[in-house]
């Protein structure tokens, strides 16, 4: 009995091999429109799948959470990463909680983002963490060398590290020696006693990292690496929330239960070391994250992807639309066919089954070529996309491949059936007259033509907005001249533990870069302009809250002097820093147009006092006012913004030199790494570029989403024109004969041409009827992720209507043409 079914499923393949073979170009176009479809959905599910869905890497990773909570209570220093930061103490006292955790494990970033890392003589850059010593054990990572650390090396802060598997291989060449070496990490030795397996590369897939150490009380390591005077030591700081921490639940425990269990005892934890609790607060909470994907930043992002995911699908339908309609022409070209074999006793079960063979023939060809076009594809996103994220496909993508290609399979052997068994037996004996038959055919094809059209139009609107969020963030006015500027990070040396001598240091290295040629001015700053970090406070204006009990929000930053000369900011009022604002100084602060317009309107700003939450010290006079600037990125809306003198901070660490240069400024690193070697062994330029390109990469994300959505509208253009085309081609070849005799009664060729661009045009119209309310619906999604343009842009409806309808009246000209053309006595012969 199996035998005889696998021979009926070999001759249902051989027959249909030899269907396809007669009919190569349908074949053809079938696989690539399938494998076009197929391969675009293939690739974008695989960045949903690193971004949002794909588990760490280790052993029984769904137990795994990252714990997160609201608003901080007042009196808090943060780290800007709110949600996910916590005090030391608050880690001590959740991590005994047995009856929720069977591990909690601590980890905090050593730099913003790098540290500064040597082996042997040259120093470099590298991405470090201090992690808790359970932090291997409790994930359960895998050692490709050595072990990871124990509890005691926790609590004694020893000097070990663990290696990356990428580190060791780009860094060591994957010498097994390596394992029991020396590395030096600002200049404090570790021996590595370990390297991870190859999978593993830390908690947060958005950032590879490189190394690991125990949590550190020493002031050159730090967490973030904020100075240890600020606030950077972890110990001894119970109001500095900086550490993160991701837990294994005990079996059986989930989310909801380990928020309800741990929220009453956090609420006291939180305000340890602080005071008392301020009415105003917001009630304290704990709550928990699924450890997959991007992690704590996946929920920035799942938006986006959702909406490129569903733009992709409409791609797939439209493809699917394509395929079927050439199906449905082709199956109707085989009605004798079908009509024969029914005739002969085949059932419709039979006919089911060989339609299905031709299907999944069809399909698994397209995946095939799908799914190396999605690998070409992914390896391309991984460029376009500037995240340390592997999005390379998986088990996951390929299961989600297999599943898309059995449905559409499905579908299109379900598809042709109707017509196939509903053919009269009786057309098998008639020679000619079949296109009776095709009138719900063809309107059929007009209803999926239509349908295709709005879906394109969805796309074109979709691409539209976020070329034009693209093309806004690319031209925005910075506030300043990026052009020319060369910006690098430096870390002190291990010797420069005081103020002073940090202060020195900085002013000794400025003073060495000017004498460079090819340098105009050079300045320095806390937090690099463009890199997303920022610090943030509440401001303080004359000793009380500008705006009463309301918030007061502030951004600042710690510059050098000469900072808005250098960065060709504009100053409004007053003058900029120089060198006599030391630590000796009285305290000043310049603000932006912003805070003047906001906290001192109606009051000429300069000789007030401002201060803010995190600022220690005496209050800071404002001697100057700047027009706006862009801070953390291009898109930044303006904000209250303060800067004030590096030098007149309780401590410095890593700062940001800023270099204006008269040529191209990545010529000077040659020079600028000498320099930096003179002034010890230990110090690496951390990520050299020019301010230009630093703010582009602050809309790397927006930059891929309208590349992708532009390659999706692009495709659904060419598919929408394929399949009218085919559509019409196939409408006019059938109606030959109606043409001809139209003709022979006097018809102008004209009056043909007109009558076959006016059937295109309808379509065209219901299509853009329908499609409309659809894109204002994607309009309203993408909207959290446009700048300068609104999610119902009148210019960009306008363009995508017009492009649809330019795609109608190009795709329908050759047929149109041709049907003009048809000379009445042959056509009148055609059958």
């Amino acid at each position: 009995m199996i035998r005889g079914k696998l021979e009926v499923l070999l001759q249902d393949l051989r027959y249909s091999l030899r269907q396809l073979r007669h009919s190569p170009g349908f074949a053809l176009v079938a696989v690539l429109t399938l494998a076009l479809g197929i391969g675009a959905n293939t690739a974008i599910f695989s960045v949903m799948n690193a971004v949002i869905l794909r588990a760490l890497p280790v052993a029984e990773p769904r137990q795994l959470y990252f714990v997160q909570t609201g608003d901080l209570p007042s009196g808090a220093s943060q780290t800007g990463n709110w949600t996910t930061s916590f005090t030391e103490y608050a880690f001590e006292q959740l991590r005994t909680r047995q009856d929720v955790f069977s591990d909690l494990m601590a980890y905090v970033p050593l730099g913003v983002p790098r540290v500064a890392v040597r082996y042997g003589a040259e120093p470099e850059e590298a991405q470090g963490e201090m992690v808790s010593g359970n932090f291997f054990s409790g994930l359960r990572v895998q050692m490709a060398r050595g072990r990871g650390f124990t509890a005691e090396e926790e609590t004694q802060h020893a000097q070990v590290a663990v290696l990356g598997y990428g580190y060791w291989t780009r860094r060591f060449a994957r010498n097994p020696s390596a394992v029991g070496q020396t590395i030096y990490i600002k200049g404090i030795p570790f021996t590595i006693v370990g390297v991870t397996a190859p999978e593993f590369a830390g908690v947060e897939p958005a950032t590879v990292t490189d190394l690991w150490i125990p949590l550190q009380n020493r002031n050159e390591l730090t967490a973030w690496g904020q100075p240890a005077g600020t606030s950077g030591g972890l110990y001894g700081q119970p109001n500095w929330w900086a550490l993160m921490m991701i837990g294994r639940f005990k079996e059986g425990m989930t989310e909801k239960q380990a928020s309800a269990l741990l929220t009453p005892a956090f609420q006291q934890i939180a305000y340890h070391g602080i005071g008392t609790h301020d009415p105003k607060d917001q009630p304290m909470r704990i709550y928990f994250a699924a450890a997959k994907g991007l992690g704590t930043q996946r929920d920035d992002v799942s938006r986006p992807v959702g909406v490129l995911m569903a733009m992709v699908g409409l791609v797939l339908v439209i493809a699917c639309g394509n395929v079927a309609m050439l199906l449905v022409a082709r199956n109707t070209m085989r009605q004798r066919e079908f009509s024969l074999r029914m005739s002969l006793g085949a059932g419709r079960g039979r006919l089911f089954r060989q339609l299905l063979t031709e299907s999944l023939l069809l399909v698994t060809a397209g995946a095939v070529l799908g799914w190396f076009f999605a690998m070409w594809s992914t390896r391309a996103l991984a460029r376009w996309s500037e995240l340390d994220v592997n999005v390379s496909p998986d088990r996951t993508v390929l299961l989600f491949t297999l599943v898309v290609s059995a449905l559409v399979a499905l579908v299109f052997g379900l598809a042709p059936l109707r017509s196939a068994v509903r053919v009269p037996v009786g057309l098998a004996m008639k020679t000619g007259g079949a296109a009776a038959q095709d009138r719900s055919k063809v309107r059929a094809g007009h209803i999926v033509v239509a349908l295709q059209m709005s879906l394109c139009l969805m796309l074109l609107v979709g691409a539209g907005l976020l070329m034009r969020t693209l093309r806004n963030l690319e031209h925005t006015d910075l506030g300043l001249n990026a052009r020319g500027l060369l910006v690098f990070g430096v870390t002190p040396p291990a010797t420069a533990t005081t103020l002073p001598e940090g202060v020195h240091f900085y002013q000794t290295l400025l003073d060495r870069l000017r004498t460079l040629p090819g340098v105009e001015s050079a300045t320095l700053m806390q937090n690099r302009l463009g890199s997303g970090w920022a610090n943030n406070t509440s401001a303080w204006v004359d000793g009380a809250r500008p705006e009463g009990e309301k918030s007061s929000p502030m951004r600042w930053n710690a510059v050098g002097p000469d900072y808005f000369h250098v960065l060709g900011a504009n100053v409004l009022l007053g003058r900029d820093f120089s060198d006599a604002d030391t630590p000796a100084s009285p305290k000043v602060a310049i603000i932006n147009h912003t805070f003047a317009e906001r906290y001192l309107a109606g009051r000429n700003p300069l000789g007030h006092h401002i201060s803010g939450e995190g600022l220690t010290g005496p209050q800071y006079t404002i001697v100057g006012v700047v027009a706006d600037s862009k801070y953390t990125g291009a898109g930044e809306k303006a904000r209250p913004m303060s800067y004030m003198p590096y030098t007149q901070l309780s401590s410095v660490g890593t700062m940001h030199m800023e270099v204006r240069t008269k040529g191209n400024p990545l010529a000077l690193l040659t020079d600028v790494r000498r320099i930096m070697h003179e002034f010890g062994p230990d110090l690496p330029l951390l990520q050299p570029t020019t301010q230009e390109e630093q703010f582009r990469s602050s809309f790397s994300q927006e930059r891929l989403y309208a590349r992708l959505s532009s390659f999706f509208g692009v495709l659904a253009v060419l598919l929408v024109a394929t399949g009218l085309f085919g559509t019409l081609a196939y409408r006019v070849n059938r109606r030959t004969a109606e043409i001809g005799v139209r003709m022979a009664l006097g018809a102008q060729r004209g009056q043909v041409l007109w009558m076959i661009l006016r059937e295109s045009l309808i379509i065209c119209v219901i299509g853009a009827v329908v499609g409309l309310p659809l894109a204002f619906g994607i309009g309203k999604l993408l909207r959290t992720s446009l700048y300068g343009v609104g999610p119902s842009d009148p210019l960009t409806f306008v363009v995508a209507v017009v492009v649809v309808g330019l795609v109608a009246v190009l795709s329908s000209w050759i047929p149109a043409r041709r049907a003009s053309s048809v000379e009445p006595m042959v056509a009148l012969r055609y059958e």
